[in-house]
């Protein structure tokens, strides 16, 4: 009995050792996660500044009342990395979780409506334009998204969309209406979210104050962004209970719709130049929603961010996840994308391949048996080899996203039966 004494003390002290190094790493996510986000100082100091403004008439918005005056929007976390200038924040709203949000953190860093210039007498004065000429301002704005023009829409219209304050045709915006509209349109991402109010694959914009909006909390949540930590194995430690399959084949499900709708925005597709978990929400029935689309554009404005830049190799042209390629005999990238969105949502959500950090399983991870080799094998055409010939990834098809949808559709029926 003696003999075997060593060898037990060996396992718990082998199994003492995994428990301490994962605790180890715990801790070390949380710190390197915790360093890079901004503080509370900082946010706080973001909106006091915000309500500052507000209070001297700077500033304006429907929600300015509820986050300076009546103090119904509660301030809760500050999610942004600390690095980058603009403010994501989580709130409370009438009890309910919001997201307050702004490219950067204060007014002064936008470009003003009214440019200052010295009179003779050696005095400097602002100009305010005319409601005629902000007018025709707005709408040139939002070209800078849209590209083309839109012309279903007047101007008056674009104010009225993107402006949630009353409003009539015949009024002249006060400064303070005017300056913060003018924040709020020099930002991508609440030019589409805003313009496409309505769209279920889009959170809802409950208003703003200033240069910051409030928007729809819908996080990607533990089907879509389970914590993982990997050890030299390569294989995963769950940290909560995973997911259960029917989920996640849902969840990729509601990925494969949204790819499809995508097409029926606009004029134009839209492309998704950086395709992360965190960046889409999941709602209750499956609904993907972007959540974050700084780096979204549509056709025309992506073939002009892609035929600007010089090459030497398939490589340099790589916008993010929107790759072209060189055409080296004019050290030039192709205006046109070589991989388009399905793919890298296979690469970046389905499979999980990351570039930087920590490797991550993918949501379609350990498929059921029955279906593993279809599955596995058709995620492997999404993702697309690279071409032997030029080097050169393929584009996902229309039929590899039908042939995923029906291993998935099929998965969940054969799971219906057994239950």
């Amino acid at each position: 009995m003696a003999r075997w004494q060593p060898r037990k003390r060996r396992k718990f002290l082998f199994a003492g050792l995994l428990v301490s190094l994962l605790l180890v790493a715990v801790l070390y996510v949380a710190r390197k996660f915790k360093s890079q986000s901004c503080s509370d100082q900082e946010a706080r100091t973001t909106l006091l500044k915000l309500c500052e403004e507000y209070t001297s008439n700077k500033v304006t918005g429907n929600l300015c009342p509820d986050l300076c005056t009546t103090h119904s929007i509660i301030y809760r976390e500050c999610l942004n990395n600390k690095k980058d200038r603009k403010r994501v924040m989580l709130a409370e709203w009438n009890a309910h979780k919001v997201i307050l949000k702004s490219r950067y953190s204060h007014l002064q860093d936008y470009k003003s409506l009214m440019p200052e210039y010295m009179k003779d007498e050696g005095k400097m004065v602002t100009s305010l334009p005319d409601m005629a000429t902000f007018l025709m301002l707005v709408q040139n704005q939002l070209r800078t998204i849209f590209v083309v023009d839109t012309p279903d829409i007047t101007r008056t219209e674009i104010v009225k969309k993107m402006w949630q304050m009353p409003w009539e045709d015949h009024e002249t915006m006060s400064t303070a209406a005017m300056e913060s509209l003018w924040a709020l349109l020099q930002q991508d991402e609440y030019l589409m979210m805003q313009y496409f109010q309505g769209n279920k694959h889009f959170p809802k914009i409950y208003g703003s104050c200033g240069h910051m909006y409030v928007m729809e909390y819908t996080p990607p949540g533990d089907t879509l962004s389970p914590p993982l930590v990997f050890f030299k194995t390569g294989l995963p430690v769950e940290l909560t209970s995973t997911p259960d399959w029917n989920k996640r084949a849902n969840v990729a499900l509601g990925f494969l719709t949204f790819l499809e709708d995508l097409n029926t925005l606009y004029t134009e597709p839209l492309h998704l130049c950086d395709v992360k978990h965190e960046n889409y929400g999941v709602s209750a029935d499956f609904t993907i929603q972007a959540i974050d689309v700084d780096t979204a554009f549509f056709e025309t404005k992506m073939q002009a961010i892609l035929g600007q830049k010089s090459c030497t190799k398939n490589e340099d042209c790589e916008f993010v996840h929107c790759e072209s390629s060189c055409d080296l005999r004019h050290r030039r990238c192709s205006k046109y994308r070589s991989n388009n969105n399905l793919q890298a949502i296979c690469k970046k959500i389905f499979v999980g391949h990351r570039e930087h950090g920590p490797p991550y399983g993918g949501l379609l991870r350990s498929p059921p048996a029955a279906i593993a080799d279809r599955l596995n094998k058709a995620l492997q055409e999404c993702v697309g080899p690279l071409s032997e010939s030029d080097n050169q990834s393929h584009e996902a098809s229309a039929k590899t996203l039908e042939t995923i949808r029906s291993i998935l559709s099929e998965s969940l029926q054969s799971n219906e039966r057994i239950t």
